[in-house]
């Protein structure tokens, strides 16, 4: 029920040497703004009849955006991740590293101490209409290539900071677009998002059948949202 893609990463991929060439170059070209912008972090509460069921903390700078996604529950989970952003919104490459973890390393990564068993780790590189990944888990290290389209978004099951990532790219563009595409890193499937404004402080965005109602400040910073089929609520708290 808590779940519109599933959040397990079992993609894989190969990382070819130009396409890791290219993502460097965009990190070292930003490197400098970077150093000079002050970063964004904050924390984001996801909420299930009133019960905490996910935290996720992040870190977002003109670059990079890095975070960890909490969550409670069952044998729990903790889902650290780290993009490179490039001068559009798009995210050039993502590392996610999953961890299994009970419900008190969960609450430790909370407070901005992850630990926990690593149980798979997988590394996204975008280029143009392609997503290569690298994945090891407990098969091993397995690779593939998949397609995709042009500056599509990472889609991590319950992360907000990647929606966030998402409103960014969209207003990246002029005019505005009404539509981003979403990579599922829990199946390796392309999605397209229609995004569209709800007044001047919030938005409505359909992935599927699922919609996100979030809310936003003039920057494109989401403060919190719902996504009321699955009656679940996030807000916002602490950070810059």
């Amino acid at each position: 029920m808590l779940h519109p893609m599933s959040p397990s990463i079992r993609i894989l991929g190969p990382l070819a040497v130009t396409v890791v060439t290219s993502v460097l170059a965009t990190s070292r070209a930003g490197e400098l703004l970077a150093q000079t912008a002050a970063p964004d972090s904050g924390m984001f509460i996801i909420r299930h009849a009133g019960d905490t069921v996910a935290t996720e903390r992040f870190v977002r700078t003109a670059t990079t955006l890095s975070g960890t996604l909490a969550i409670r529950g069952g044998n729990g989970s903790l889902e650290g991740y780290e993009a490179v952003v490039a001068p559009d919104a798009s995210v050039a490459m993502i590392e996610v590293t999953v961890r299994q973890a009970k419900d008190s390393a969960v609450a430790s990564a909370a407070s901005g101490r992850p630990g926990g068993r690593v149980v798979q780790r997988a590394r996204v590189i975008f280029k143009e209409d392609s997503a290569a990944v690298d994945d090891v888990g407990s098969r091993g290290l397995q690779t593939r290539v998949f397609g995709t389209e042009r500056g599509a978004v990472p889609y991590l099951n319950l992360s907000f900071a990647l929606l966030e990532q998402a409103v960014r790219r969209a207003r990246s563009v002029s005019p505005e677009a009404s539509r981003v595409p979403f990579f599922n890193l829990g199946g390796g499937q392309t999605l397209d998002a229609k995004i569209a404004r709800v007044g001047a402080d919030s938005v409505t965005l359909a992935l599927g059948n699922v919609e996100f109602r979030l809310r936003v400040d003039s920057a494109g910073r989401v403060l919190g949202g719902a996504i009321p089929s699955q009656q679940l609520v996030a807000d916002r708290v602490g950070g810059s």
